[in-house]
């Protein structure tokens, strides 16, 4: 038994190389006739078919990759912009630190809306009191650039000394030499615009304490009284005697920056006062919509328009 199997391992053996060279030949035959299939294509076949390969690949859609963004990174973002927008809204600071709040009241709420029509009509922004958009525009560009006020532009100014000129469109005075700007201060005109009158005027009285005469719808209030729509200071108009229509203070301070008076020319209790000390008799007024304005030669342009 022990011989057969040993005969038996021994033959295999023997077979073993012969059946390796014998796969080994059939493999070389095999490339040779692949290395002969490939020899008798042309290579600006192989060339084509590998440029179809190419731009199939190209049409293929490609799958777009989401990305998410980690929760931390949305909140932080987040964060980021609620404290913009808050920086966006503290503009009382500003207009403190720029002077343009003063303690006219002991109402903190009408000492700061005076503030910011003061800084609106500084910049020849349209004067109604609402600090929005084009108010903040004006404030980032004012707080980059100290220069960064108002544009006027002066071609024929009635006189080379002190003059006045009102624009009812955007609620604007402005006392001028000459074409240089002195100062701007806000005002409140007639509740239909058609009551200020329009025109070219001169300054024909200055009063303090001007006593009201009621004028035909109420009961006559002295002079230097809180409760006076007159306020404090009246400039009287070259128009009707200059009894009727002139520049005054005011007993309703929410009501400059908007169209409330009969026809004459409200301003800020301060400011009027500010302004009476500047004007003299005769000082030239000019009144009229901005557009008029302009055909006169004045034109109360603004850095953003």
């Amino acid at each position: 038994m022990l011989a057969e199997i040993l005969s038996l391992c021994i033959a295999t053996t023997m077979l073993a190389p012969a059946v390796t060279a014998e796969n080994y030949a059939i493999e070389m035959e095999e490339d040779i006739v692949i290395q002969e299939e490939y020899d008798l294509i042309p290579a600006e076949e192989i060339l084509e078919e590998m440029l179809e390969v190419t731009e199939e690949k190209a049409e293929e859609p490609v799958e777009s990759v989401e990305v998410e963004v980690p929760e931390e990174i949305e909140i932080e973002e987040k964060e980021e912009i609620e404290e913009a927008e808050v920086e966006k809204i503290d503009y009382p600071v500003a207009l403190k630190e720029m002077g343009y709040y003063k303690e006219d009241y002991a109402d903190k709420e009408i000492n700061m809306r005076n503030a910011v029509l003061r800084f609106q009509s500084e910049h020849n922004l349209m004067v109604d009191g609402k600090f929005g958009e084009i108010s903040y525009r004006a404030l980032e560009k004012r707080l980059q650039d100290a220069d960064y006020q108002y544009a006027d532009v002066i071609t024929s100014p009635p006189t080379e000394q002190e003059w006045i000129a009102i624009n009812k469109t955007k609620r604007i005075l402005t006392f001028y030499k000459g074409t240089q700007v002195i100062k701007k201060y806000p005002i409140a005109q007639g509740k239909d615009p058609s009551y200020t009158p329009e025109g070219k005027y001169t300054i024909v009285n200055r009063i303090k304490n001007p006593r009201w005469g009621g004028a035909g719808i109420a009961a006559p209030v002295a002079g230097g009284s809180p409760k006076n729509p007159l306020g404090y200071r009246w400039m009287g108009l070259s128009l009707k005697g200059g009894g009727s229509y002139g520049i005054h203070g005011n007993n309703q301070p929410k009501s400059i920056g908007t169209d409330a008076s009969m026809g004459c020319v409200r301003m800020i209790n301060s400011d009027v006062e500010e302004l009476f000390e500047l004007v003299k008799l005769n000082t030239p007024v000019w009144i009229g919509t901005h557009e008029k304005l302009k055909e006169w030669g004045v034109h109360n342009k603004s850095y953003l328009n």
